[in-house]
């Protein structure tokens, strides 16, 4: 009897071995991320990413998930969210959508291995509840649709927001009354205001930099809207953006195209008084087949 207890034991530990050892030589194209949200109003909601291997089975231990989320109104902050907690391969994690909209939610998985997998999801907020209100809802949903890697090079819609520091080291104030992009057919001024927990965006007729003071453009906050795209907005390009003044003087600048301002920046660039640095702005899919607009290779000058 102890004989066959002991041989039992073998074998489950045995059994315990293979499946954490299959576990730990699982690569990233054996893992399939699944979401599933509870709550597709603005405000706090519940977020759900089951990891699996290529078979359907629960991944434990399956390391860390990251989740960000985007508007396709290129001018509001992004949202994140990570964990390291996993239960039965599924991970549980607090999510705030912060306006109602189309949203961009992409999960990250770093796996212990440093391997990572990306999926990409779509998702439709409301602002109250309504009659198309979908409490929980996976990416199989009609609310939901999963993104191909053609997507995730930029969110698909018409539009896309500029950011920057500006720092006017002058004895006055200067004012940026317009701005124009061969890159778009509208560019504004824009801002992000919230009213009753509820953002949303309202135009800005000018930019102002006090004397002495330093203006930034940036998620969230004050930032320069490129509308109806004529050409995709490609990571690692750039475009071209001309500020007039309210003087009457003209300031051309590069733009570079990123996912998200890193902590490097590039040299800032001097024009008179002001001081232009941290210049860059969002991917975006102006939704054309032509991508060999002109304008996504325009060169900076400044005068």
């Amino acid at each position: 009897m102890i004989a066959t207890l002991r041989q039992i034991s073998c074998i489950l530990t045995f059994v315990l071995l293979l499946t954490a050892c299959r576990q730990q030589h699982l690569s990233s194209s054996d893992i399939s991320l699944d979401i599933s949200v509870n709550g597709l109003l603005v405000g706090q909601s519940q977020i759900s990413v089951s990891i699996r291997d290529k078979n359907g089975n629960a991944i434990e231990n399956p390391g860390t998930i990251a989740l960000r989320g985007d508007m396709d109104h290129a001018g509001m902050a992004p949202v994140f969210a990570e964990s390291s907690q996993a239960i039965k391969g599924v991970f549980t994690l607090p999510f705030e959508w912060t306006m109602a909209g189309t949203w961009i939610l992409e999960a990250n998985l770093t796996m212990d291995s440093g391997e990572q997998v990306t999926e990409s999801f779509r998702y439709e907020i409301l602002s109250q509840a309504g009659d198309h209100e979908m409490p929980t809802m996976d990416h199989n949903g009609r609310e939901s649709q999963r993104m191909d890697d053609a997507e995730r090079n930029g969110t698909p819609g018409e539009s896309s927001a500029v950011y920057m520091q500006i720092e006017n080291s002058g004895a006055s104030a200067v004012v940026i009354a317009a701005a124009n992009s061969a890159a778009a057919h509208q560019v504004e001024f824009h801002r992000s205001v919230v009213d009753d927990d509820i953002a949303r965006m309202e135009a800005v007729e000018s930019l102002v930099i006090p004397a002495g003071e330093r203006l930034e453009l940036r998620p969230g906050g004050l930032h320069i809207m490129l509308r109806q795209l004529k050409t995709d907005l490609k990571p690692g390009s750039s475009i071209g953006l001309h500020l007039e003044l309210a003087s009457g003087e003209m300031i051309q600048l590069s733009i570079p195209i990123l996912n998200m301002l890193m902590d490097e920046d590039s040299a800032p660039t001097a024009v008179g008084d002001l001081v232009f640095s941290k210049l860059w702005a969002r991917p975006a899919s102006a939704g054309v087949t032509d991508h060999n607009d002109s304008s996504s290779d325009e060169s900076a000058s400044s005068r």
